[in-house]
């Protein structure tokens, strides 16, 4: 039933990887729909996307701003950028730019963009304050800035089997390790006070609750994107030892809740958060 742990962590500097990576459907386009169901969309605006990727939602955010609006991509990801440059050219989206570097240390001056954008960026920046920072300063003055993330809550039906497997076990310091794992997520207010305290005023947020449905535990774990995502995670909670025996029982667990229900619905909530730069003190 395990065999997925013996695959190992994929190798994210091989084109199949990315070419693979690219046409998920799964994550990145359920929050970048919701990004853009609620982002303003500035006619001729100077837009970046902080961690662009393979290109969504910066392929789609240039197509439904046009021209005269330019749409910048920034992300360390070479290979990602590479994606992202073919699909423009293929399909025809001029009105972009495309750069390798670090969200923490942006390559563009002071107030450089009217709109600056990031789906699901801010639970996988390494430094997420240092990034927050670098957007108040490349920001105008009456810009915005507009993000989604998934937040606390995200898949608890299978967090909470989990930590039952673990209980059966004994196992309290994987239980203390998951739920370290778990915490790692904000909340709407959590967030917020994390933008204010980088300089901005949060000016909408929005949180729904998206469902992801497999048929069963099994499912589940051989999916290719639940494998490059979030297994290391999930592997990182328990030792080697024990893995083996530990996501038996979990995937045991998982496939008899589905048995019982139809089917196995996890729960993902997102929020949008849209900011604006606070009022500069005045000096005294």
């Amino acid at each position: 039933m395990t065999e997925y742990l013996a695959r190992g962590t994929p190798d994210f500097t091989a084109s199949e990887t990315v070419a693979a990576f690219d046409e998920l459907p799964l994550w990145c386009a359920m929050a970048g729909l919701f990004l853009l169901e609620h982002l303003p969309l500035p006619r001729g605006a100077a837009v970046l996307d902080v961690g662009c990727g393979t290109g969504f939602p910066l392929l789609e955010l240039a197509q439904r701003l046009g021209r005269p609006a330019v749409v910048h991509g920034l992300d360390p990801w070479g290979s990602a950028l590479a994606r992202a440059r073919f699909k423009a050219g293929v399909i025809g989206v001029g009105n972009i730019t495309l750069t390798r570097g670090d969200g923490a240390a942006m390559p563009y001056p002071a107030s450089r963009f009217d709109l600056i954008v990031s789906n699901l960026g801010i639970n996988n920046f390494a430094d997420p304050d240092a990034v927050i920072a670098e957007c108040r300063r490349v920001l105008k003055p009456r810009g915005r800035l507009a993000l989604t993330t998934n937040i606390e809550g995200h898949m608890a039906e299978l967090y909470r089997m989990f930590n039952e497997v673990l209980a059966d076990r004994g196992a309290r310091e994987a239980q203390a390790a998951l739920q370290r794992h778990v915490a790692h997520r904000g909340t709407i207010a959590s967030i917020s006070a994390r933008l204010t305290r980088a300089g901005f005023r949060v000016v909408h947020a929005v949180e729904r609750n998206f469902p992801m449905r497999f048929a069963d535990g099994t499912a589940l774990f051989h999916h290719y994107f639940m494998r490059l995502g979030f297994l290391e995670g999930w592997r990182n909670v328990v030792t080697p030892d024990t893995e083996q025996e530990v996501f038996s029982a979990l995937e045991g667990k998982l496939n008899d809740r589905a048995a019982e229900r139809g089917e196995l619905r996890l729960t993902v909530p997102l929020a949008y958060l849209e900011a604006e730069p606070a009022a500069e003190r005045a000096s005294t």
